[in-house]
């Protein structure tokens, strides 16, 4: 029988956290190893619990989410990150993903969301959904970097016609299994596709590339 999957949540807010925990005690492939008030228990949370996924959220009032994405995601042998917001943090989620989370979930959220956005952080991918793709969007149009902006329209040169639908697609929500069905390809053509999307833009993950396609004025 398969492990189940290891997951600290990182809240100041108990009953949110219980909340979460509630929906993630609901299966049994998640398994909640522990819950933390603040960003600075998470360091010995993570050397006694060894999660395999963290949820953490954004804003607490001793350390704070991006700081501690920037301290422990990209450790050797990081559990993944996922941030939790409630819809009130412009910027400041879209900072936690540059600085290394994977993707991040809503309070509130539809609970099979959560489960799933756990279950594909911890198979190694981002999490990111139509709701997802909405909230990027606005803070990518109030970021107003030009600079930004200007890269990311010269990384959408650099893909093929098929290569830019496909990462326009993602920008929008869509898994991999929605994409092939609606430009009517295999599933294992849209995988390899977006591989190259990656590797071209040195993106590490869907959220990247739903990020670089909003900069881009193309979400």
């Amino acid at each position: 029988m398969t492990a189940p999957i290891r997951i600290l949540i990182v809240d100041d807010d108990a009953l949110a956290a219980a909340g979460v925990a509630a929906i993630l005690g609901t299966t049994a492939d998640l398994e909640v190893v522990g819950t933390c008030a603040d960003g600075d228990q998470i360091a010995d949370a993570l050397h006694e619990l060894r999660p395999d996924v963290v949820l953490c959220d954004v804003r607490m009032p001793r350390v704070d989410g991006i700081t501690a994405v920037q301290r422990f995601a990209t450790a050797p042998n990081a559990p993944r990150f996922l941030m939790m917001t409630a819809f009130d943090d412009d910027g400041i989620v879209l900072r936690a993903l540059d600085a290394g989370a994977v993707g991040f979930v809503f309070k509130g959220e539809d609970p099979l969301r959560i489960l799933e956005s756990v279950r594909s952080a911890a198979a190694g991918e981002a999490p990111f959904s139509p709701r997802a793709a909405i909230e990027i969007a606005h803070w990518v149009r109030a970021e107003r970097t030009s600079e930004k902006r200007q890269d990311a329209v010269l990384k959408m040169h650099r893909l093929t016609d098929r290569e830019r639908e496909f990462a326009v697609a993602v920008a929008g929500g869509a898994s991999d299994a929605e994409i092939a069905e609606q430009c009517f390809v295999a599933e294992t053509t849209v995988k390899s596709a977006l591989k190259t999307v990656r590797e071209k833009w040195g993106a590490r993950n869907r959220t990247d590339i739903g990020v670089i396609v909003a900069r881009s004025g193309l979400e």
